[in-house]
């Protein structure tokens, strides 16, 4: 769940889809007024690239941008996708989803002085990456939880330590300035 940073606003994201839903990979997010204590009737709608990733986290960036952690269930050498996603509320495709506009590929990071040991890629390999923190518009912190002692992504049968990483991003974290469905109701 989403709190905007002017502390009014609410947007839970569902963690599945519902089993009702005709498309097995779209999470709905509701927006709840926290001042008036009640859904507004809002909603809007997630598509994640697989019905196998599962999200770890979705936070605000501004009233109308979020970050989003999307992921496989696989760690070490076996984990394919760990991504971090940009969506816009007031940018919406012709089928009804929130744009996602990669920020961070997890397993693919650009280590050039070799900070993290790995050579010149770094890896963040966990299958419990749950936080990430805009610190400003060019810099990001991710998290993993390691449910010590059941997390080893590092080195199989050694349980991780939890890790924190901070990321300078290449794109800024912006609005996408593009006409949306809600754009001027804020």
């Amino acid at each position: 769940m989403a709190i905007t940073p002017d502390g009014k606003t609410l947007y839970p994201m569902l963690e599945g889809a519902l089993t009702t839903d005709p498309d097995p990979r779209r999470l709905i997010i509701n927006e709840f007024s926290i001042r008036e204590r009640r859904y507004t009737g809002r909603q809007f709608f997630y598509r994640m690239d697989s019905v196998a990733h599962a999200i770890g986290d979705f936070t605000a960036v501004s009233k109308r941008l979020f970050l989003v952690i999307e992921r496989d269930n696989f760690q070490g050498t076996q984990a394919a996708f760990k991504k971090i996603f940009l969506v816009d509320l007031d940018d919406v495709d012709a089928e009804g989803f929130l744009v996602k506009r990669e920020v961070a590929d997890l397993l693919n990071i650009r280590d050039p002085y070799n900070l993290g040991g790995q050579g010149a890629t770094f890896r963040f390999p966990f299958v419990t990456i749950e936080s990430v923190i805009p610190f400003n518009r060019h810099t990001i912190g991710v998290l993993n939880d390691n449910n010590y002692p059941f997390s080893a992504g590092r080195t199989p049968g050694r349980p991780d330590p939890n890790e924190f990483i901070v990321l300078r991003l290449d794109t800024p974290l912006v609005e996408s300035h593009r006409p949306g469905p809600h754009k001027g109701r804020d």
